[in-house]
């Protein structure tokens, strides 16, 4: 998700801007700080959820294929950095899929090395 510093006009990636705290005390409206100027930018938290579903729909994708081409220390790296997204998603069904896919991942590493 793009953010645009609505003081100075810093555009740049939602990672950029620090994460200042909520707006109300409930809500999807964050306050992010500009890495620029350090005004304190509204954010839409809903926006980034959105974003972060679909980069954790790019890394099952990504997942799958090191699965496919047997390439286990690539798909054990992308499903650590799964987990670690689904900390801000809290999905019941990615931590399922990770589960699921490490004992896939196993069973792969252990089927190379059998005599």
């Amino acid at each position: 998700m793009m953010i645009t510093c609505d003081r100075c006009g810093y555009e740049g990636e939602g990672e950029e801007f620090r994460m200042i705290g909520n707006v109300m005390c409930c809500g999807p409206l964050v306050f992010r700080e500009c890495p620029s100027c350090k005004n304190p930018v509204i954010c839409d938290r809903q926006e980034m959820r959105e974003d972060i579903e679909d980069t954790a729909r790019d890394i099952s994708r990504r997942i799958e294929a090191a699965i496919h081409c047997g390439d286990a220390a690539q798909a054990r790296e992308l499903l650590k950095d799964l987990s670690f997204l689904n900390q801000c998603l809290n999905l019941d069904a990615i931590n399922d899929y990770v589960r699921e896919k490490k004992r896939e991942v196993s069973r792969m590493e252990r089927a190379s090395t059998a005599p």
